[in-house]
Formats: structure tokens, C-alpha cells, sequence
């Protein structure tokens, strides 16, 4: 039996997921899933694996929060301050 990190771990090595679709696949609140994407970000990192981020897109005028660090999805986007944000994806290479 996996840990909820584990299963993440290898759901992300084969597909790029979303929150939401990890969250539906391990069982798990998406809430609890944000606070082991940091974790997991560094173990990879730790392992010379990379950890992939597809930023955040506006569903509005489509602006892509590219610099953004931050693993969950921003609220409002900062040109048309619109909140339908498309939530960013994640991927281990």
C-alpha cells in the first residue's frame, strides 16, 4: 500500500494531472492535495527529477501566469480581474 505522497508521485510521473483529477484518483480533498505538491516538488527535485508546472490560464482573456511560483491556482487574474482561472497542471519528468 502507497502513501497518499507515492500515489501522487506516480500518477504525475504518468499523466499530467490537475488537482482536481488527483484528487478524484487518490480519494483525497483537493485541499490536502495542495500541501503535498510542495513536498513532492522537493523530492524530485532532490532525486534530479523535474518537476513540471503548466502555469494558471485566465478562462476570460486567457493570460498565463508564467512567473507565478506558487503551486496552487491564483484567484483573480491581474489584467481582467476576472476568477474563472483554469487551475494549473503538474507532470514528473
Amino acid at each position: 500500500m502507497n502513501t497518499i505522497r507515492q500515489q501522487i508521485i506516480i500518477l504525475l510521473k504518468k499523466n499530467e494531472q490537475g488537482i482536481r483529477e488527483l484528487s478524484q484518483l487518490v480519494g483525497q480533498k483537493e485541499a490536502e492535495i495542495r500541501g503535498h505538491l510542495p513536498h513532492i516538488k522537493r523530492s524530485m527535485e532532490a532525486q534530479k527529477r523535474t518537476f513540471k508546472m503548466t502555469p494558471a490560464k485566465c478562462l476570460k482573456c486567457g493570460y498565463e501566469f508564467k512567473s507565478r511560483r506558487r503551486l496552487s491556482a491564483p484567484g483573480r487574474c491581474p489584467l481582467c480581474k476576472d476568477s474563472h482561472i483554469q487551475d494549473p497542471y503538474y507532470r514528473i519528468l
